[in-house]
């Protein structure tokens, strides 16, 4: 096997030239600063941003707190003039306690607990989303729409090629015909039908009314193609279409969703990601000359926007070498070093299980001029909780410098999307360190995750 191996001299942080002076800056602010610890790159945030508004002039970005909710994060969101989507009463109580108006917010989350309908009822976003009946009757429950409050009502849909299919109404039927998008399939409005005929009844009987109408859909995860965004179109132009002829209920409100790979994702893939947006921007613009009518369309960039201003810096709590089986049916005979951490998968890192990612994490030092040495050698990493399951996964042909000790770092990239929000405290481990810098003002902020 042929082994690719990871820089390693003259200092392996080099690999990431962007990173490099924050973080050791971090780290040289406060000897005795703890990991794990998630850095934000407020300057790389901002190119992001600054991308989504030069390549997708049209959709408004609701940015998906799901993905990351540090208060700061979000701050700065807001500041930036970028709207929010949120999929709970708690992330709704989240973006107000921050000044968010509800105009700024969608709630995409079909399915609601009682506690989410008050929080919509007291704060009042924009746009609630919906897939079923039993939905609507809950709004009247809750008194939505009221007299004060009209959100508009948008209806997900499912979509075959999505990875993402827990939610939404399926209105595509295969069959024989093709019908030009490259799929054979035809296309049900009846259960949309089914689902604003009751709205427009609750209007009617509590002389309200919703803002509007519309569609949401979500293409699926790290998508490096504007086909599946060009499929999604063209369904919302079809049944908004059919919708219209047979029943007059008009459309005007539509969602695209998430699905915007991350850089990393992006390279890997060959791709480039403004190449990407400009893709489904030019389908969104050929969608508002097909549809006919004046429509509204906005997005829900979650990873895209925030996954690559963020990194974690994890520190091995001990590193020994072994020469036998070291994993339950892994027999690994050759020289190994064996890595515990104090970060894995119960922490940021269960974007192992949660994505499916393969992590690479770079080796380092405090200081630049103390070098590794040694040649390269496999390992096992290890989390630092006490359960087999808590085992780092890297690529069969990582390796590490054989001087690499315990009390040296490891830096994972691409690490600000679903690190802290689904990180656990499975054995009581301790809170994670959140670390954020300008690179323009040295400015450094520290705050626990956990009790933000």
């Amino acid at each position: 096997m042929t082994h690719r191996n990871l820089p390693i001299s003259p200092d392996p942080l080099e690999a990431k030239p962007v990173l490099t002076a924050a973080i050791r800056g971090v780290l040289a602010s406060d000897p005795a600063i703890t990991t794990p610890c998630l850095l934000f790159d407020l300057d790389r945030l901002d190119r992001q941003i600054d991308l989504w508004f030069d390549a997708m002039p049209s959709v408004q970005p609701h940015f998906a707190i799901k993905a990351c909710d540090a208060l700061p994060i979000l701050e700065h969101f807001r500041d930036r003039g970028v709207a929010f989507d949120a999929a709970t009463g708690g992330e709704l109580e989240t973006l107000s306690r921050l000044g968010v108006s509800g105009d700024k917010i969608v709630m995409t989350h079909p399915i609601r607990s009682q506690n989410d309908l008050e929080t919509i009822r007291q704060h009042r976003p924009r746009a609630v989303v919906v897939q079923r009946v039993e939905e609507i009757v809950k709004f009247a429950d809750a008194g939505i729409p009221n007299e004060n409050y009209s959100p508009l009502l948008l209806i997900r849909i499912a979509l075959p090629y999505s990875n993402l299919n827990k939610f939404g109404v399926p209105c595509i039927v295969p069959t024989e015909r093709s019908d030009g998008l490259g799929m054979t399939t035809v296309f049900d409005y009846r259960p949309l039908k089914q689902i604003f005929t009751a709205a427009r009844q609750l209007e009617r009987e509590r002389h309200v009314r919703f803002g509007g109408y519309g569609f949401a859909g979500h293409v699926g995860t790290n998508t490096t193609s504007p086909t599946n965004y060009q499929h999604l179109l063209a369904t919302f132009r079809l049944l908004g279409q059919e919708l219209r002829h047979r029943t007059g209920i008009r459309v005007n409100f539509f969602d695209i969703g998430g699905g915007y790979c991350d850089e990393l994702h992006a390279s890997r893939a060959g791709i480039v990601q403004r190449d990407l947006l400009a893709g489904i921007s030019r389908a969104v613009e050929r969608f508002r000359l097909d549809y006919g009518d004046d429509v509204e369309v906005i997005a829900e960039p979650g990873r895209f926007l925030i996954a690559d201003s963020g990194a974690v810096v994890a520190r091995a709590k001990i590193v020994t070498d072994s020469y036998f089986r070291s994993v339950a049916g892994t027999e690994l005979f050759e020289k190994h070093k064996v890595i515990h951490l104090d970060d894995g998968v119960y922490g940021n890192l269960m974007g192992q299980i949660h994505d499916e990612r393969v992590y690479e994490p770079i080796p380092f030092r405090r200081n630049a001029s103390d070098t590794m040495t040694g040649p390269p050698i496999p390992c096992i990493l290890w989390g630092p909780t006490c359960d087999s399951f808590d085992r780092i996964i890297p690529p069969e042909s990582y390796r590490v410098p054989d001087g690499l000790q315990t009390g040296d770092y490891f830096l994972f990239d691409c690490m600000g999307a679903y690190s802290t929000v689904t990180a656990t405290q499975f054995n009581r481990t301790e809170p994670t360190m959140l670390v954020l810098y300008r690179n323009s003002t040295g400015e450094v902020r520290r705050f626990s995750t956990k009790s933000q």
